[in-house]
């Protein structure tokens, strides 16, 4: 499983849990809100990751400097969006740069 899928899937469950949430935190649209944003996230990544593939295989713009400090930013996004579901059996810490500096459990 990958950083992506697995976000995916714990998204698909915060999304379907969202009903449920309490008027204190916003109610079940903030939670949904919530998820969606994280998704686009999420979706932002593989856009970044897919067009640097695209470059280094000449199928499209060669990428610069800038994109591949955008796509070091994305991971590193998805990294801190992994790192709340990291009680979850499926979390893997290898996804975790190492400067990430979280702490072992």
């Amino acid at each position: 499983m990958t950083i992506v899928e697995f976000l995916n899937a714990r998204l698909d469950e915060d999304e379907r849990a969202a009903h449920a949430a309490s008027p204190a935190t916003g109610g079940p649209g903030r939670a949904r809100a919530d998820a969606a944003a994280k998704r686009r996230i999420v979706q932002e990544y593989v856009r970044a990751y897919r067009a640097g593939l695209n470059a280094i295989g000449g199928r499209g713009e060669p990428a610069s400097d800038d994109s591949w400090g955008a796509l070091h930013a994305w991971r590193k996004a998805l990294e801190h969006l992994a790192w709340a579901y990291s009680g979850h059996p499926d979390f893997d810490r290898s996804w975790l740069t190492q400067e990430q500096g979280v702490p072992n459990r």
